[in-house]
């Protein structure tokens, strides 16, 4: 599964203190169309969102009452710096939800 499959989610688990659910996001893509790039890492990120709003994780993990979110995005190629800007607004909206948005490379 990859960032292009934005009806899907790439893997999940559990976080190490077993109150948080973790779903780590794969994206492959190089940045030489920044904004198309963007526009496709907003759409998964969203897909993210309506799968933990919509409690769709409790088919996976019954019965958990998670406490906090983490969306992983792995980037393959080392994230531009408006990216990096749009992961910080993002996490600024979602503060308030407990979910967090992290990026980490390969």
């Amino acid at each position: 599964m990859s960032i292009i499959e934005t009806d899907k989610i790439d893997a999940t688990g559990i976080s190490k203190d077993g109150n948080g659910l973790m779903l780590m996001l794969a994206d492959h893509l190089d940045w030489d169309d920044e904004l198309g790039h963007l526009a496709l890492l907003q759409d998964k990120i969203n897909a993210y969102l309506g799968f933990i709003e919509s409690n769709q994780y409790s088919d996976i993990y019954p019965n958990i009452a998670f406490e906090y979110y983490v969306i992983n995005v792995r980037f393959k190629y080392e994230a531009t710096e408006n990216c990096l800007k749009f992961i910080e607004g993002i996490n600024t909206q979602l503060r308030e939800y407990n979910i967090h948005v992290v990026e980490s490379g390969d």
